[in-house]
């Protein structure tokens, strides 16, 4: 029952953590020193943290909403459970990273970018801040939320009843 509840309640720090660390990276993409460094591996962490940071909040914004009803607990069908996770986490990869450029354009602006940028760079900081964004909206299925953590504790255990009149317990795992 504590997994439900937990599952059924949206996971606000998780959330909150997420967007502290998109202003963090927001703010660290337009900074000034940043955008005048003499170094380009050292500009393209500002794209590439605005990336990572997006992407995350993209896919684990999804992640961290509540996923069961305390009141209700569904069952797989008999054939077995077929909904598969990894079409939605694709999909909010791909929103991620073809939204992550134009945040990073947001923050970094257009009408004051430095004149000794080549285009290349232009073209770089879209690219670097669009890889960022697909990767980090995987991220958050290894730094799960408690409320996927949770659910996906309720899908490996299961209360059956046999047809004999008895009633099975069981938990699985894969390895």
């Amino acid at each position: 029952m504590e997994l439900c509840v937990r599952a059924s309640r949206p996971d606000w720090a998780y959330l909150a953590g997420l967007v502290v660390l998109d202003v963090g990276a927001i703010w660290f993409g337009s900074w000034e020193k940043l955008k005048y460094s003499d170094s380009v591996p050292f500009r393209m962490s500002g794209p590439a943290a605005i990336g990572v940071t997006w992407g995350a909040t993209i896919g684990g914004a999804w992640l961290a909403l509540p996923k069961c009803s305390p009141e209700w607990a569904g069952e797989p069908p008999r054939e077995g459970n077929i909904h598969e996770t990894w079409p939605l986490a694709l999909s909010l990869a791909l929103l991620a990273g073809a939204t992550a450029p134009f945040i990073n354009g947001i923050a970094v602006g257009s009408y004051d970018l430095p004149v000794g940028w080549s285009d290349l760079e232009r073209v770089m900081h879209l690219v670097v801040a669009g890889m960022g964004g697909f990767g980090g909206a995987l991220l958050p299925y290894l730094i799960p939320p408690s409320t996927w953590s949770a659910a996906r504790e309720i899908e490996r255990m299961r209360v059956v009843a046999d047809g004999r009149g008895g009633v099975f317990v069981g938990y699985s795992g894969t390895f």
